[in-house]
């Protein structure tokens, strides 16, 4: 005979069902995205959506504006104005990551160290699936770091571009927003980060190295590529701004 495991009605907490407001706010994302809607594209106004979901005023501003804090609708205000379509952005998981990075008591380290495991890892999936086209931009970013070496805001830009590329070759949607995501968090344009000039020449030279990888399709030189090169950037980090590294992640908003 087996046991009871002792789970009735009155041992479950109740299960809360979702809030109209929510349920309108998931029937719109399905709509914009079953539909393909491009960002910029009205949404009918506010008189509209009360008749097609059968609910009040209240209810619809509630759902419209969580819809507004996941990124999803802008409100436009004044005539002919209302919900209109915005695609959610890496930079939207920013904000939330890096609150909570900052509550549970992360460093800049951390996130360096997150880098590391995943950039490799894309790299390597980057080398199976990278088609010409993406090769020779990423050789012309290469290009247009050495061309632009002498200034410091180009290079931050270009270094940005390079590792942006690779993670789209690499052919996940989800790595790429992780990605783009921690790529935020560490940059060094913003927090002040300088590189001198046999720096930025050894980073291009660096980048020469991981798409010579990528083009020739090794995977497992692609990604030891990537993480020397990620390794050496993290060297670099601690060596000259100890103080940054170590300190904890904050919310810059």
């Amino acid at each position: 005979m087996s046991a009871s495991s002792g789970l009735t009605s009155g041992s479950v907490g109740k299960v809360r069902p979702p809030k109209t407001s929510e349920r309108v706010a998931r029937e719109l994302v399905n709509h914009i995205v079953d539909n393909d809607l491009a960002e910029g594209t009205k949404l009918p106004n506010e008189k509209q959506l009360v008749e097609v979901f059968d609910i009040g005023r209240t209810t619809l501003r509630e759902a419209l504006r969580l819809l507004e804090t996941r990124g999803v609708i802008t409100i436009r205000s004044g005539p002919g104005g209302g919900p209109v379509v915005r695609r959610p952005r890496p930079d939207d998981l920013r904000e939330s990551l890096t609150l909570m990075l900052q509550f549970t008591g992360s460093s800049l380290t951390d996130v360096l160290d997150a880098r590391l495991a995943l950039e490799p890892m894309m790299a390597g999936l980057a080398a199976q699936r990278i088609d010409a086209e993406q090769v020779a931009e990423l050789r012309r970013s290469v290009e247009r770091m050495r061309e632009n070496s002498e200034n410091q805001a180009q290079f931050l830009q270009e270094n940005q571009v390079f590792h942006s590329l690779v993670a789209e070759a690499a052919g996940s949607s989800v790595l790429w927003v992780f990605n783009e995501t921690l790529k935020s968090i560490a940059d060094g344009g913003v927090m002040g980060v300088e590189y001198s000039p046999p720096r930025r020449a050894a980073v291009a030279a660096a980048h020469e190295k991981i798409v010579d990888a990528l083009a020739s399709g090794d995977a497992h030189s692609a990604e030891e590529a990537m993480r020397q090169h990620m390794r050496e950037a993290g060297e670099y980090w601690r060596r000259k701004y100890p103080e940054l590294t170590s300190r904890g992640v904050r919310w810059l908003h």
